[in-house]
């Protein structure tokens, strides 16, 4: 097999494309407001939920350049992101998941809405009052999620990773109804149909030259689970022990190589030195390989 390799060790990505590093992310909004209350809605598709409660999310060209990042929040120049502005004012914000029901007010939300006016309004959508932050989130998405900033760190001279902690959720009813009993129950937020932002470009036709955003949808009849006959029976992880035992119920192993698996992980948890016990980790290895059908 060939790779093309990239040095990415100045800081400068060297030819490798974005999106090898960055895959397609779920789609939601984040709502801030100023000192003033003035809203202002950004569709976000780079951030992720850390461990339930935490999600760290990310806002791309924050600020114009590394001066932006000492200035006093009253002297915010022309240029610089409104939501980075505001999260910089009021430490707050609500994340809004929304379904394919609504591209086309994300769409409108990036469009360059001056700052003050409410991208809420301009996409006819309607503000939900919040319970314990000041912004507001939006009626019409089936998710939304009260936040307080945490942490702010500087990445680099135009990022800015925001770290924010969940303190309240407003959730539909029919959503949560569907997730406890309904024909996607357990898939939480996939039951409402995202969207996931896979590119940004220009189309292939004259018509279409203008540079847009991408989405896709999550395929149901794709969704695979995995199967019975592999891993441990009673839980998703479960212990090394329980894990083998039950391969040999699966026919993979026998109960005699069962019983040296365990005498090998004894002896491989001695020492974990790959050159000094080499012969160890290579017949557990091919044991582990057995085990799982390899």
């Amino acid at each position: 097999m060939e790779f093309v390799h990239y040095s990415c060790e100045d800081g400068n990505l060297n030819g490798l494309h974005h999106r090898f590093i960055q895959p397609p992310q779920i789609a939601y909004f984040v709502t801030t407001c100023d000192r003033y209350g003035n809203m202002n809605t950004t569709p976000v598709t780079m951030g992720t939920c850390i461990a339930h409660n935490f999600f760290s999310f990310t806002l791309s060209n924050l600020h114009t350049n590394e001066a932006q990042w000492d200035l006093d929040k009253n002297d915010w120049q022309d240029g610089i992101k409104q939501g980075y502005a505001n999260l910089r004012e009021v430490p707050e914000c609500v994340i809004s998941y929304f379904g394919h029901d609504m591209i086309k007010e994300s769409w409108i939300a990036g469009c360059p809405v001056p700052k003050g006016i409410s991208e809420i309004d301009v996409m006819g959508c309607t503000p939900l009052p919040s319970t314990v932050v000041k912004p507001c989130g939006i009626q019409e998405c089936p998710i939304n999620l009260e936040a307080k900033v945490l942490h702010v760190h500087k990445l680099g001279k135009r990022w800015v990773n925001f770290i924010v902690e969940i303190v309240h959720g407003t959730v539909h009813k029919s959503l949560v109804e569907e997730n406890e009993k309904g024909r996607l129950a357990g898939y939480g937020m996939l039951a409402m149909d995202p969207v996931f932002e896979v590119m940004i470009a220009s189309g292939n036709t004259p018509e279409t030259k203008n540079y847009r955003l991408y989405y896709d949808r999550l395929d149901f009849d794709k969704i695979e689970r995995c199967p019975e006959d592999i891993g441990y029976d009673a839980d998703w992880i479960g212990t090394f022990e329980g894990w083998i035992h039950d391969e040999v119920g699966h026919g993979h192993i026998t109960a005699a190589e069962e019983k040296r698996a365990l005498e090998l992980k004894k002896l491989w948890e001695k020492d974990r030195n790959p050159q000094t016990n080499a012969a160890v980790k290579q017949e557990l290895t091919s044991l582990l390989r057995k085990a799982v059908g390899k």
